[in-house]
Parts: structure tokens; C-alpha cells; sequence
């Protein structure tokens, strides 16, 4: 992600006793301090008499999360120009959702098979410049066809959200049926997603969201050269790995999510054992290359191009 990207201040809430004075019962070995340390990790005060202590006091003081400089530290630390305030604990889900228009929560089916439409035919007028366009015309067409197919993309993904269509069946037809000239699972890629939007900015927990931090990049050479020399060229396709290594495991996925899974993941090696054979069939080796690897590879730029 971005250098701009704020991480969210999640473990806000997990502090002990919030932020206000009152009384905490506490064990005999340990008095717990006010206030934590990165990944929210608990301070004690070893005490070598056996005293029961009941109750304490703890006197009102700032918040870590709240303080400017606090901010500022964790900002340098993860390499942001900076972190913005926590929300305030008044403002909820529920207040943003219902400040917004409600033309935005509308589906239109009519506009919805429009962009089907357009994306379909894009890409069919895409194969057909790759079979008759002189091949130093063929970087134009993978490129059309590349920007073609990332509008199925698109459609998955408002699937994915249910934002579609109103029938949530066909969503889930159109989603996986949009997905599969791009290899996607549609429903590990929807439910990794949905745990993206869940989790949005939160360090090791958004699952498309992963930033390498300042001090790891400033103490390790071979990661500073891997990034430079490695992930800095190839950056336009790194998408490729997020697609492999998250969307193919049934390790990573709950229980009820499994059946889901399968079918999506039976979907794609099924088009995979039609499809790719038959274009070879058709057209050789060269063909396959032409016709779906390269705009593949346009799709995965302009992926990674729309969330970086």
C-alpha cells in the first residue's frame, strides 16, 4: 500500500479500564500499569511481599492512542507521514451509514446488465483485433483486452458486495461466471475480501494490506535489495502472488466457508481443463499466450495499478 495508508488504532478499546479513574481487582503478584506497549502487550510490577491487595486507584490520565506525540512515534515508526485521530467513541457504523444518501444503497438492474454488456463485448472486439492485428499492433489489443476483462472484475466484484442485483442467486452466478476467464475463485476471493473490509488498515490483519515496516527495511539488506531490485519492477504484477497464495488454501478458510469454496475452486480448474486445451487446440501454444495470458497480465497491471 501506499505511504499515505493510516493504520487503524484497533486495539484502542482492549486497554484496561479504558481511559477513566475507578477501581480494579487485582491479584497479589502484580499490580497491571495504565496504559500497554505495541500489540497491546500487558506491563507488571513484580511485588515481592505477599500482600492481598483488593482494589486501586488509578488517576485519570491521556490516552496513548489520543496523544499527538504518541501518533507521531508510531507514524515514524511504520514509515507514515502520519496517523490520524481515533474516531470518537460516539460515532458509529450505524452514523456514517445513514448520513449517506439513499440513492447510493439503490441497484439498478438495467445499469447493472449494462456494464455486463460493455465488458463483454470489449472483450470479444479485443480477441478479435489479437487474431487479425499485425504483430506490432498486438501490444494495443493485449492492452484493450487486458482493460476488457478487468470489467469483469469489476462485475465480480459488485457481486461479491451485493450490490449487483436483487436476485442474490444470480449474483453468485454472474460473480463466478465473471471471475473465471481470470482464474479467480469467486467465493474465497469474496470472503478473503469481506475480511478485508472487516479488518481495513488493521497491521496483520487486513488480508490485501501488508506493508513492510521502516525499521525492517532500514535494518535488513537482502529484504531492502529483494524490494528494491525484486518487488519494485515486477510491482504491476505482484497481484499474481496475492491471487495464488490466498485463494487456493482450504486452510485459511472457517468451516462453513469450505463447501463454498470447493464449488468456486471446482468452477476454475474446471475452465482451466476445458478451456486452456482448447484454445492450444485451436491455436497452439502461441495461441494461449496471445489470446489469454497477455491480457491476463493487463488485467493483474490494472489490478494492482487501481489498489496500490
Amino acid at each position: 500500500g501506499s505511504s499515505h495508508q493510516r493504520p487503524v488504532l484497533n486495539f484502542r478499546r482492549n486497554i484496561a479500564a479504558h481511559y477513566s479513574p475507578g477501581l480494579f481487582n487485582l491479584k497479589s503478584d502484580g499490580l497491571i500499569h495504565k496504559g500497554f506497549r505495541h500489540q497491546s502487550q500487558k506491563h507488571f510490577v513484580p511485588r515481592n511481599k505477599v500482600t492481598v491487595i483488593r482494589a486501586v486507584a488509578i488517576p485519570v490520565e491521556p490516552a496513548p492512542v489520543e496523544s499527538v506525540e504518541y501518533r507521531k512515534q508510531l507514524a515514524e515508526r511504520y514509515g507514515f507521514e502520519q496517523i490520524g485521530e481515533p474516531l470518537p467513541d460516539n460515532v458509529t457504523l450505524k452514523d456514517v451509514i445513514t448520513s449517506l444518501p439513499k440513492k447510493v444503497f439503490e441497484i439498478d438492474d438495467v445499469k447493472a446488465w449494462k456494464t455486463v454488456l460493455i465488458s463483454a463485448t470489449s472483450y470479444a472486439l479485443g480477441l478479435l483485433m489479437i487474431s487479425k492485428a499485425p504483430w506490432y499492433l498486438l501490444p494495443l489489443a493485449w492492452a484493450w483486452t487486458g482493460t476488457a476483462v478487468t470489467g469483469f472484475f469489476v462485475i465480480g466484484h459488485d457481486c461479491a458486495h451485493k450490490s449487483f442485483s436483487t436476485n442474490k442467486l444470480v449474483e453468485d452466478i454472474v460473480g463466478t461466471l465473471a471471475f473465471l476467464p481470470l482464474i479467480y475463485p469467486y467465493e474465497p476471493w469474496r470472503f478473503k475480501h469481506d475480511k478485508h473490509h472487516a479488518k481495513t488498515n488493521m497491521l496483520k490483519e487486513d488480508t490485501a494490506w501488508q506493508p513492510v515496516w521502516k525499521d525492517e527495511f532500514e535494518s535488513k539488506p537482502l529484504l531492502r535489495k529483494a524490494i528494491i531490485y525484486g518487488y519494485g519492477p515486477f510491482r504491476c504484477w505482484m497481484s499474481i502472488a496475492h491471487w495464488l497464495v490466498c485463494h487456493f488454501n482450504l486452510k485459511t478458510f472457517r468451516p462453513n466457508e469450505i463447501k463454498r469454496v470447493k464449488i468456486s475452486l471446482a468452477c476454475v480448474f474446471a475452465f482451466m481443463a476445458i478451456g486452456w486445451p482448447l484454445i492450444i487446440y485451436k491455436t497452439g501454444i502461441m495461441g494461449w499466450i496471445k489470446f489469454w495470458l497477455m491480457p491476463w497480465l493487463g488485467y493483474h497491471f490494472w489490478v494492482i495499478s487501481l489498489v496500490s
